[in-house]
C-alpha cells in the first residue's frame, strides 16, 4: 500500500564508542531507556514505530507537523535526561535526528512465518542520509517537511533554516537535495 509518510530517524551518535567504553549490560541499558523514550514520546504525538535498529529508532507519522513535534519533543527530553537517570546512572545518549516526508511503499517482508515491516521510497534512504548531515543533538530535516510545515505550523516551519541548499545526497546517482536544520543545531559537520 502505497502512502504519503512523514519519517524520524532518531539515532544514538558515538554507539561504536559506547560499547567500547562500557559494559555490554551498560550500553544495553542506554539503548533500552532512549528506545523507551522515544517510543512514548513518538506514540504521544500519534507516530508508530517502524522498528528498532541498532542504536537507533524509525518511526513514521501520518502528518509532517506530528513528526517535526515529536522530533523537538524527543531533544528536549534527551537535553534534560539523556538516558543517565532511567539507565542507573550509565553514560548519556546524544542523538541527531532526520525528518523527511514522502511517498512510501508500506508491506510486509519475510517469509509468512515471521514478517517484518517494510517503509520503501526515497524519503525514507533520504533520511538515513540525512542524519551525518547536523552534528550530535541535531535535527535535519527535508525540504518537503519544511515546505509541509510552512502551510500547516507556520511557526514550527520557522525554526528549521536552509542548511545546505543543493546537498548531494550519497549513493543516489546525483541527486542533489535542500536540507534544512533545527536553527540552534545548524552546523555542518566537516
Amino acid at each position: 500500500m502505497r502512502r504519503r509518510l512523514a519519517t524520524l530517524f532518531v539515532d544514538i551518535v558515538g554507539s561504536t564508542r559506547l560499547v567500547v567504553r562500557h559494559p555490554p549490560e551498560t550500553v544495553l541499558g542506554v539503548v533500552q531507556c532512549f528506545a523507551e523514550l522515544v517510543t512514548d514520546i513518538a506514540l504521544a504525538h500519534r507516530g508508530q514505530v517502524k522498528d528498532f535498529e541498532g542504536d537507533g529508532v524509525l518511526l513514521y507519522f501520518e502528518s509532517a507537523v506530528d513528526a517535526a513535534e515529536a522530533a523537538l519533543a524527543i531533544h528536549a527530553a534527551l537535553d534534560r535526561e539523556r538516558c543517565e537517570a532511567g539507565c542507573g546512572g550509565g553514560p548519556g545518549a546524544p542523538v541527531r535526528m532526520s525528518l523527511t516526508l514522502g511517498e512510501v511503499a508500506l508491506g510486509a517482508v519475510g517469509p509468512t512465518s515471521h514478517p517484518a515491516l517494510a517503509l520503501v521510497g526515497p524519503s525514507v534512504n533520504l533520511g538515513a542520509r540525512l542524519l551525518k548531515v547536523v552534528p550530535p543533538g541535531g535535527i535535519a530535516a527535508s525540504a518537503a517537511v519544511v515546505a509541509a510545515l510552512a502551510g500547516a505550523a507556520p511557526a514550527l516551519a520557522g525554526q528549521f533554516r536552509l542548511l545546505d541548499p543543493a546537498f548531494e545526497v550519497p549513493g543516489a546517482d546525483g541527486v542533489i537535495v535542500a536540507v534544512y536544520a533545527l536553527e540552534e543545531a545548524d552546523r555542518i559537520l566537516t
